[in-house]
């Protein structure tokens, strides 16, 4: 074999690999009727907020009023 050929039947025996690399099945996370991945965590379940979801909420409100443009620009017009 040349090396002409020898380097286009490896880049054939290349792409072939990538196709059937690609005809593979993955397994399903989701089976009817039941989730088989990480269970979720609440978000006020961590050392910050020792599991009170009231504070969390606060904290949340207290963040969501911070990002607001309107009360941001009006506190700094006067």
């Amino acid at each position: 074999m040349t090396t002409g050929k020898l380097a286009s039947a490896l880049a054939a025996a290349g792409a072939l690999a990538l196709v059937l690399a690609g005809c593979g099945d993955r397994p399903m996370v989701y089976r009817q009727g039941e989730y088989q991945g990480k269970p979720d965590t609440k978000p006020w379940a961590n050392a910050q907020f020792k599991d009170d979801q009231v504070e969390w909420e606060k904290a949340i409100k207290a963040r969501t009023r911070g990002q607001d443009e309107y009360s941001r620009t009006a506190a700094s017009a006067k």
